[in-house]
């Protein structure tokens, strides 16, 4: 779940420049070497809202929507992501931003885009009508994988030097600094501690009483 805000001073953006932004806000979170039926669902939970209000202040100074666009982006995610995330999303979102910008140097030269990560505390957001915790997303979005055989890909079958995660079918690099749980003489790797924590359920789970 990740709920997106972007405000920018009003009459700075066009709703095609809106319609744009919010596409691939949503496309570059969820770049990466997952099964397609994974990043849809995940794409499904994510949701991007705009702001504009009528004055937009900086240092006293009202900003004139004539002027090459200021923005914050707000995300908000459960708290045991935001750290995680943090450096991903700020760097990917001012990308995004800064391609569909006039001069695509200028936010990086000048601070005219602050991206902020806010972090639910656990058991405070939901859906259904029920609390949803951050591992309980995480189970909602890898179930279509998760449930269907033909989706997994074995471990064996990865390129040299990756794995595959075996909660979301992920690719994961493997590095000294990976995500790993070992189980009955196989390593698994992870994309996140999210995943990891799923499996490590599961296999409590199958344990015999």
């Amino acid at each position: 779940m990740m709920f997106i805000e972007v405000f920018a001073p009003k009459g700075a953006l066009s709703t095609e420049q809106r319609h744009h932004l919010g596409k691939r806000l949503i496309e570059v979170i969820s770049e990466e070497s997952a099964p397609t039926e994974v990043i849809e669902a995940w794409r499904g939970i994510s949701q991007v809202v705009f702001h504009e209000p009528d004055t937009w202040s900086v240092g006293g100074r009202v900003v004139d929507p004539a002027e090459p666009p200021r923005y914050v982006v707000r995300v908000s995610v459960p708290g045991a992501w935001r750290k995680e995330m943090s450096a991903y999303v700020i760097s990917r979102f001012t990308q995004v931003l800064a391609e569909a910008d006039a001069d695509p140097q200028r936010l990086y030269q000048q601070p005219h885009a602050w991206v902020q990560l806010i972090g639910i505390p656990e058991g405070s957001c939901g859906t259904f009508g029920q609390v949803m915790r951050s591992t309980d997303i995480i189970k909602m979005v890898t179930k279509p994988f998760r449930e269907a055989p033909e989706g997994r890909i074995p471990a064996d079958e990865a390129a040299p030097g990756t794995a595959i995660d075996p909660i979301c079918g992920m690719t994961v690099t493997l590095t000294d600094t990976s995500i790993t749980l070992e189980h009955e003489g196989t390593t698994y790797a992870f994309c996140c501690v999210g995943c990891r924590t799923v499996f490590a359920e599961q296999l409590r789970a199958a344990r015999p009483e």
